[in-house]
């Protein structure tokens, strides 16, 4: 055994103390590359989670001011019908990836995009509305309806 190490020292084979830290180094600098890379993908993550939050929240608020002057609601084909006080029929539903309204059967306006599925259900004065992106991310809001007569 001692005449077999002899011969891995004099053949050069094995590493050196310089070439495993040179090694070390290597993979200290790949290892913080990663770490960076991986917080960039967070970082892009939460920032795809913030703009369907902003969307969502903006798609809500504009939902309440329909409902505010209501005088009727009720839902067909899963989609959300409000008779106003000036008797416009507003109706809120999807299609293909985007929630869309229409008024009087005229005219459609975008309200959300980028949707996979999307429900409507009125129970008493409370509609709920759930909504699942395209991304996955499932929200659901609940609203009061106080009927204008």
């Amino acid at each position: 055994m001692h005449q077999w190490r002899w011969r891995i020292v004099r053949n050069g084979k094995g590493f050196t103390f310089i070439e495993a830290l040179f090694q070390l180094v290597i993979f200290s600098l790949l290892a913080q590359v990663i770490f960076i890379f991986y917080l960039l993908i967070q970082q892009w993550h939460d920032t795809i989670v913030a703009e369907e939050q902003i969307k969502w929240e903006i798609f809500i608020h504009d939902l309440q001011q329909y409902l505010l002057d209501a005088e009727d609601i009720y839902i067909m084909n899963n989609s959300l019908y409000i008779i106003d006080s000036s008797t416009k029929t507003i109706k809120i539903n999807k299609i293909t990836d985007v929630i869309r309204l229409q008024i009087n059967d005229q005219g459609y306006v975008p309200l959300l995009i980028g949707i996979r599925h999307a429900e409507f259900s009125l129970s008493n004065n409370i509609v709920t509305i759930k909504v699942e992106f395209l991304n996955g991310i499932v929200k659901e809001r609940a609203l009061l309806v106080q009927y204008h007569k």
